[in-house]
């Protein structure tokens, strides 16, 4: 508690140049975004609503389809079975380079890897059948099931909120009419 800090030119430049630079700041804002990724996220709650948990302990390769630009999923399934390889699929460049910044400067660079692509043009052949897929919610699932299932035997999901249900819901029970081209509320 006595010690006295010295605040001199040489210390200064110092932080500005530790603290300041961009390496710096993307490693620490991947280090918050693993730390902080929601627990129990979608790809767990798929499974766990389907009582089908245990798979994780067998698989050796999870892959996501629709994996976006932040895959807290992924980072939740990684810190809970550290010996699964995954892969987030994302078509979008943009979405997948973020993605790929985050996982590449977390704890999860081993584990975790983004790929610029179609779902439909992924190989899914190295998957065996203790091996799952998860196909997001966002991404249009019919043909790329059927694509998944004729080239592997790995178990395929799709993940919560399944196809769509909670939109499909909100609108059925939200009294919604249109008329000669305008929405309005019923009440």
């Amino acid at each position: 508690r006595n010690k006295i800090y010295s605040v001199n030119e040489k210390t200064k430049a110092m932080v500005i140049r530790t603290w300041a630079n961009t390496q710096n700041i993307n490693k620490r804002r991947a280090l918050l975004a693993y730390r902080k990724a929601e627990t129990n996220a979608w790809i767990y709650k798929t499974l766990l609503d389907k009582k089908k948990t245990g798979l994780f302990r067998k698989c050796k390769n999870l892959i996501l389809i629709g994996s976006g630009m932040y895959p807290y999923s992924m980072f939740d399934i990684q810190k809970k079975y550290k010996h699964i390889q995954q892969v987030g699929i994302e078509i979008d460049e943009k979405r997948a380079s973020v993605g790929r910044e985050i996982v590449t400067k977390s704890p999860a660079k081993d584990h975790i890897h983004i790929v610029t692509c179609d779902g439909y043009d992924y190989d899914y052949s190295y998957l065996l059948e203790d091996d799952l897929v998860f196909i997001s919610c966002d991404v249009d699932n019919k043909k790329l099931m059927n694509k998944v299932m004729e080239t592997c035997k790995a178990h395929i999901f799709i993940c919560a909120p399944y196809e769509k249900t909670w939109l499909r819901s909100l609108l059925t029970s939200t009294k919604i009419s249109k008329k000669d081209g305008v929405t309005f509320f019923l009440d």
